[in-house]
């Protein structure tokens, strides 16, 4: 019974998200630049985790096909966030709350070659001091690393390194603050961690981790500013009228994990009470003067008319 539900889960969200069903209107190949951004929920406390409150959700809209699948999100300088999607695009948007908050669309270049290859965008990551990043590709399985203005800056191919299905592969990746990368996999249980930048080279170690909550998956993370590694966990869920789109998400937090070791986050938060059900694959953390820290998620619509594109704004009290 168990195969079967998960089977008709599958059909269920791939039924929403096949590409060619369900378009939105009006059909426009151009990247928007300019998007709608509604509040569609205010602030409430999290009476199940105590240091946990809401601050807002934002539907995020723009005509067209490109936009939507964002997978990744990063908070670049103070009020700006950056979120990049499944078919190579950025999103560069103000945070929901500033006066006159917008948000434009550009295509993300890759290396000359390799641009059919690299579109699949599902993890990033960013060093806050030069304002590189790094963005993770799934079906390659490949690392590009960008300068501040975006461009191509080199790339690392996983290819020999790792085993993982084409459509599972790297869905969470953080630069440390020691520059150390942490890279964890949709499928399987095994990790990897670089000791440098993955693309200057070196081989990676290994590390095991056991997520909380059967069927979970990480489609996320990012260090918090004790050094701790916050990470976004969903799972697929039974569709029906209490949940739907069917997805489930959570927060867990653990140090980060050892070579040869077991990296097991703990339960922290779950997500569906919280803010509306949705596919979320992106999170970003930003730092406040209170010892506070600002925790976006943004969501993957999967290109579906059945799904939106929310992005919501937590707040976590690490004292609390």
């Amino acid at each position: 019974m168990r195969k079967w539900r998960r089977v008709i889960a599958a059909l269920a969200v791939a039924a929403a998200c096949a590409p060619g069903t369900w378009l939105r209107a009006p059909v426009d190949a151009r990247p928007p630049q300019h998007v709608t951004i509604t509040r569609i929920a205010g602030p409430a406390t999290v009476s199940s985790a105590p240091g946990w409150r809401r601050e807002g959700v934002w539907q995020i809209s723009a005509p067209g096909l490109r936009f939507g699948g964002f997978s990744a999100l990063l908070a670049l300088r103070p009020g700006s966030l950056r979120a990049f999607s499944d078919r190579s695009f950025r999103l560069t948007l103000d945070e929901p709350g500033l006066p006159n908050a917008d948000g434009s669309m550009n295509r993300q270049l890759s290396v000359r070659g390799l641009a059919r290859h690299l579109t699949d965008i599902e993890s990033a990551t960013r060093d806050p001091a030069s304002g590189q990043y790094w963005l993770g590709y799934e079906q390659t399985h490949a690392i590009q690393r960008f300068t501040i203005a975006s461009l191509p800056a080199g790339e690392r191919l996983l290819a020999g390194l790792v085993d993982w299905p084409e459509n599972a592969g790297i869905e969470a990746m953080v630069r440390l603050a020691d520059g150390r990368f942490v890279i964890i996999p949709e499928a399987g249980d095994t990790g990897l961690i670089f000791a440098r930048d993955p693309v200057a080279g070196g081989a990676p170690q290994r590390f095991r981790f056991r997520l909380p909550g059967k069927g979970y998956v990480a489609t996320d993370a990012a260090q918090l500013p004790d050094g701790r590694l916050l990470v976004l966990l969903r799972r697929l869920e039974w569709p029906g009228r209490e949940a739907w789109p069917p997805f489930s998400a959570m927060l867990a937090i653990a140090p980060p994990p050892r070579p040869g070791g077991i990296f097991a986050p703990r339960l922290v938060l779950r997500l569906d009470a919280v803010v509306p059900r949705e596919n979320y694959e992106g999170l970003a953390l930003r730092a406040r003067d209170d010892g506070q820290v600002d925790v976006w998620l943004i969501s993957d619509d999967n290109f579906s008319v059945f799904q939106r594109t929310l992005l919501a704004r937590l707040v976590f009290d690490p004292a609390g």
